[in-house]
């Protein structure tokens, strides 16, 4: 993923990135621009949905939830769509 510098405005590229969160990541840069070589991180969370999912009404098995490392699957249903409605927990 690229980001433009906010020092210079050249293209800066992820060095690393870890989650803080099961909504919220922190990304690490380090700016292209040999002259620059600023480093710095941004914050990325909170999805909002812009489309409900194709089949309004169906449940994700939770073999196919993605899973943060170093957390045990939770038996419990993460994510439960009805028609219309998008309801979100956070697994922990």
């Amino acid at each position: 993923m690229a980001f433009p510098c906010p020092l210079c405005g050249a293209v800066s590229r992820v060095r690393t990135s870890r989650m803080l969160s099961a909504a919220t990541k922190e990304n690490y840069y380090n700016c292209s621009n040999d002259d620059c070589c600023h480093q710095f991180k941004t914050l990325e969370g909170e999805p909002i949905t812009l489309a409900q999912p194709i089949h309004g009404g169906a449940r994700i098995p939770p073999e196919r939830l993605r899973t943060l490392p170093g957390l045990s699957p939770s038996p419990r249903q993460a994510l439960i769509v009805t028609p219309g409605r998008l309801r979100h927990r956070v697994l922990g």
